[in-house]
């Protein structure tokens, strides 16, 4: 599935939360604009839990990273 991206504004955000949501488990994120400008991001939980993941093992990797930089001093 590909995944699809969409801008609303706080208004729409507002006005549309069950469209939103019902948009959000089909897979489409959303970026929120306030006065054109980004503030924060809607991602499905599905795909929260895939950036939590990341980090985690981002974090992993980066400490595992500095301990062999430090052994090598």
């Amino acid at each position: 599935m590909t995944k699809k991206e969409k801008f609303i504004n706080t208004n729409e955000l507002a006005n549309k939360t069950s469209e939103i949501i019902r948009d959000l488990e089909k897979g489409t994120n959303y970026i929120v604009l306030r006065y054109s400008d980004p503030v924060g991001v809607l991602v499905s939980y599905e795909d929260y839990k895939k950036l939590q993941n990341l980090e985690s093992e981002f974090v992993s990797e980066c400490k595992k990273c500095l301990k062999e930089v430090k052994g090598k001093k």
